[in-house]
């Protein structure tokens, strides 16, 4: 099972990711939610290139299981988290059609993402997108600012109108698929939340007050008892 996978054999769950949230995160709050013990191991950035020719794709997350055997990609990690909750609740092994809204839900969460992801790389890795990679300062700087605007017009609206829909088809007054939080839910948690946190230039804090379904869904995850428990774990 998914509850051996993780807790079996002579050596130690860890979860191997940067001092940041990132895609890690998820999982470390599904694991926690689980009742799963895991090594929650932070990389400092200026360690990262030693580092990365160790790992098997040159990136993290990576998840050492107690057996030895290697994970990587954090959905797979996700998923095996949310299997091994022991209240079958975050990815309901037995449960085919609940796992195939929860597989809708994280894939909205997914094209969020990748709908942002140009606005944000292009500034990381210009040369992906066709610039120089010493691409002038004022030149990149506009460039972002086009984009991210253009997403808080376009992109973000469409996506958050998709969520109210989700919600208010479960009630209103839970998550996104019902009365259980699932990993859905917290992978959207984490990825809607992160663009009300006033850290990406031209995206502003407060670009979320126009969807206030969206907001309660955020304000019901954060306050799950065992998701609040894992943040305050962590204050």
């Amino acid at each position: 099972s998914a509850h051996d996978l993780l807790t079996s054999g002579d050596g130690k769950l860890s979860l191997h990711y940067f001092s940041i949230e990132g895609v890690a995160e998820q999982v470390r709050i599904a694991l926690s939610i689980a009742g799963i013990p895991f090594e929650d191991i932070r990389v400092p950035f200026s360690e990262w290139q030693t580092k990365k020719p160790t790992t098997k794709y040159g990136q993290l997350p990576e998840m050492i299981l107690p057996n030895g055997q290697l994970i990587t990609e954090s959905m797979a990690m996700l998923r095996l988290a949310g299997e091994a909750d022991p209240e079958g609740k975050l990815y309901p092994a037995a449960d085919v059609g609940k796992r195939l809204q929860i597989e809708g839900a994280l894939g909205l969460t997914a094209d969020l993402a990748r709908a942002w992801r140009p606005a944000i790389y292009i500034g990381m890795r210009p040369d992906l997108f066709g610039y120089p990679a010493d691409w002038a300062r004022d030149e990149k700087d506009a460039t972002l600012k086009k984009l991210r605007e253009a997403f808080l017009a376009n992109e973000l609206p469409r996506y958050m109108g998709y969520y109210t829909n989700l919600i208010k088809e479960a009630g209103g007054n839970a998550f996104l698929l019902g009365e259980d939080l699932t990993i859905a839910d917290i992978a959207a948690y984490q990825g809607i939340t992160y663009y009300s946190r006033g850290i990406a230039d031209y995206v502003p804090a407060d670009c979320l007050e126009p969807y206030p379904e969206v907001l309660g869904f955020l304000k019901r995850v954060a306050e799950h008892p065992k998701v609040a428990a894992y943040k305050a774990s962590k204050a």
